[in-house]
C-alpha cells in the first residue's frame, strides 16, 4: 500500500523512524518478495484443494498491483483486492477440503 502512496501508512513509517523504506529501490524488491510469497501460499493451497482458479485470480491480483504501478497508482488497489479476495477464497477451499467436502 506504500507504493500507492497511501498517506496513513507514508505517516506511520515516518514517525516510527522508517522513512528511509520509502523508496522504489527499496520498495520494489519488497513488493517482488511479498507477492512472490503470496503466490506460493495460493499455489501450495491449490496443491491441497484442486482449484486452480484460486491461483489465476491471485496472478491476476498481482499482475495489477505491478501494473499499478508503472500505469497508474488506482489499479494497485484493484490487484490488492483481487489478492485478499484470492486468499480469502484459498482460506475457505482448504477448509471444505479438510472437511471432505468436494468443489464443484
Amino acid at each position: 500500500m506504500c507504493c500507492a502512496g497511501v498517506p496513513a501508512v507514508l505517516g506511520a513509517l515516518s514517525a516510527s523512524g522508517l522513512g528511509f523504506l520509502v523508496n522504489d529501490l527499496v520498495l520494489f524488491p519488497l513488493l517482488a518478495l511479498f507477492l512472490g510469497l503470496g503466490l506460493w501460499g495460493l499455489r501450495d493451497g491449490v496443491g491441497r484443494h484442486g482449484l486452480r482458479a484460486v491461483l489465476a485470480l491471485g496472478g491476476v491480483g498481482a499482475l495489477l498491483m505491478v501494473a499499478g504501478i508503472v500505469l497508474q497508482p488506482l489499479i494497485i488497489y484493484a490487484g490488492a483486492a483481487l489478492m485478499i479476495a484470492a486468499s480469502v477464497w484459498n482460506v475457505l477451499a482448504l477448509r471444505r477440503a479438510h472437511r471432505g467436502e468436494v468443489d464443484a
